[in-house]
């Protein structure tokens, strides 16, 4: 989830990038797969970018600069460079920038907040470690990231590289949270703001993950193959946190996820009958893919990025059918056309 914005304020005009906004929905269940596995023991502790940011900066003598980059390596230059667009690396002024950004009155309330409503993180480091212990089990081969938690400033939500995966700490202070109500409502409107609380950090990090390192690129191609690769990845996010609520895997509200359930048919019936599955228009793509308060063409108590939701469908019917086949096996699929005929939607 990455979004990108000036830090003068809190409304401060911002835009968000797809990782973090698609703060995701919930799956409609447990999937085959998810209950066969044990998680493989990994060790996972979050680490704290923003708290020692917030600690360090006042020394004076700018070494605290060395120190970060010593512990946090390449993460740290990308973290002062792209995320917070300070200054670059070398450049002498960058203490400088970064004691303004720890100083401000808004960044300094939003970290203290995120300090009191997150606390030590245990909770989120255990979620960590059950969802990429069963990421292991899945594929032994699977990297373990380093998980490093950030303050922003509201740029970037989820910042998966290639060996570590950081999360800005501000994104899940608590929907009520003074800081998230501050926000602009031009580029936060109401609907991501009730997404930015501490149970939905864990499914939107390890999602964010997913979609990195577990997707395809698939710009170009017929929106049914845009359904089935982010369906894997929802199946595959299903399986790694059984037991976290539907809702907060998919970022769906209790009552879109219903209007889903009960509406499956209908929307089925809606792709087919205007002829929109083979479709490579673009615009047919975001209909489906894209974050909003509802689905365009849909109605007004639909969720947005409801192609998540319909390929998890598919996906998840595919492995019920078939529950010899494996998460390497899925993800080797190249053919779309083999979820179709288990997909039956009433």
């Amino acid at each position: 989830m990455v979004a990108k914005g000036n830090r003068g304020s809190l409304c401060a005009s911002s835009f968000l990038l797809a990782v973090v906004l698609l703060l995701l929905a919930g799956c409609g269940g447990k999937g085959p797969v998810a209950v066969q596995v044990k998680p493989v023991p990994v060790h996972i502790k979050i680490e704290r970018l923003d708290k020692d940011l917030f600690q360090a900066v006042d020394d004076t003598a700018g070494n605290f600069n060395l120190e970060l980059y010593s512990k946090y390596g390449e993460f740290y230059k990308l973290y002062v460079e792209r995320v917070l667009q300070a200054a670059a690396f070398n450049d002498p002024r960058l203490p400088m920038a970064l004691n303004r950004f720890v100083h401000d009155p808004d960044w300094s309330k939003v970290q203290l907040r995120a300090d009191s409503v997150l606390g030590d993180m245990a909770e989120q480091e255990d979620g960590f470690n059950e969802a990429f212990g069963r990421l292991k089990a899945f594929f032994s081969d699977s990297l373990v990231p380093r998980i490093i938690a950030f303050n922003s400033g509201f740029n970037y939500g989820v910042l998966p590289t290639d060996s570590v995966l950081g999360f800005g700490v501000e994104w899940f202070v608590g929907k009520d949270s003074p800081v998230v109500q501050y926000l602009s409502p031009e580029m936060f409107p109401q609907y991501k703001k009730e997404r930015m609380r501490p149970e939905m950090l864990v499914p939107s990090v390890v999602k964010g993950w997913l979609q990195v390192h577990y997707t395809r690129d698939v710009s170009g191609e017929d929106l049914l193959t845009n359904l089935v690769v982010i369906g894997k990845v929802m199946a595959l996010l299903d399986a790694l946190l059984p037991e976290t609520d539907a809702t907060l895997k998919f970022a769906f509200t209790p009552q879109q996820l219903k209007w889903c359930e009960d509406s499956e048919f209908n929307i089925w019936r809606e792709v087919v009958a205007k002829e929109m599955l083979y479709s490579k228009d673009p615009k047919v793509i975001d209909q489906f893919m894209n974050d909003g308060p509802y689905t365009s063409g849909f109605p007004r108590e639909s969720p947005g990025h409801i192609g998540e939701w319909i390929g998890y469908r598919m996906v998840d019917s595919y492995l019920r059918a078939n529950p010899k086949v494996s998460f390497a096996q899925l993800f080797a699929m190249h053919d779309p056309q083999a979820f179709l005929k288990t997909y039956k939607p009433k």
